[in-house]
């Protein structure tokens, strides 16, 4: 190990000793059976009904909105399954700007799945978004979204 490598490990061991904060959230879109959520004549917000973990208290499952509550870099994730009925397209919106989106748009089924990093500052809030005359599909744990502060800013 050379001394920036023992420097570096230094200031890890004094952010874990501090007690560094700690927010991390996991959710299925349903609780169990099976079924498409959608279509909707508007854009809605996905409402993930089987928490995994919530550790931190920043997701609301009333609202299906997480909000940060320490400011920091977070790397959010979802998941989408489209059985071949409708169209499906979901988004992942900070503060209503979207930040990525999944589609498919075909026939048969098919799965996709999307994945990005946000920078989350104290009361920014993120959610995946349904867009209108859209569906997914879920069978309890197909259609995840998860979300962690990687390090706070």
């Amino acid at each position: 190990m050379n001394k920036a490598q023992e420097e570096e490990l230094k200031t890890l061991q004094k952010d874990l000793a501090a007690g560094q904060p700690k927010v991390a959230f996991s959710a299925a879109l349903r609780t169990y059976g099976s079924g498409n959520v959608g279509p909707f004549t508007t854009d809605i917000s996905l409402q993930y009904k089987r928490v995994f973990s919530n550790i931190g208290s920043g997701n609301n499952p009333a609202t299906v909105v997480f909000t940060g509550m320490v400011k920091g870099v977070y790397y959010f994730c979802y998941t989408m399954f489209y059985n071949g009925n409708a169209n499906a397209a979901v988004s992942l919106r900070k503060n209503g700007q979207l930040l990525v989106s999944s589609r498919d748009i075909g026939s048969g089924p098919a799965q996709d799945f999307a994945s990005n990093a946000a920078v989350v500052e104290l009361g920014d809030s993120v959610y995946a978004q349904l867009s209108a005359n859209r569906e997914v599909f879920d069978d309890g744990g197909n259609y995840t979204s998860s979300g962690f502060l990687l390090f706070p800013m």
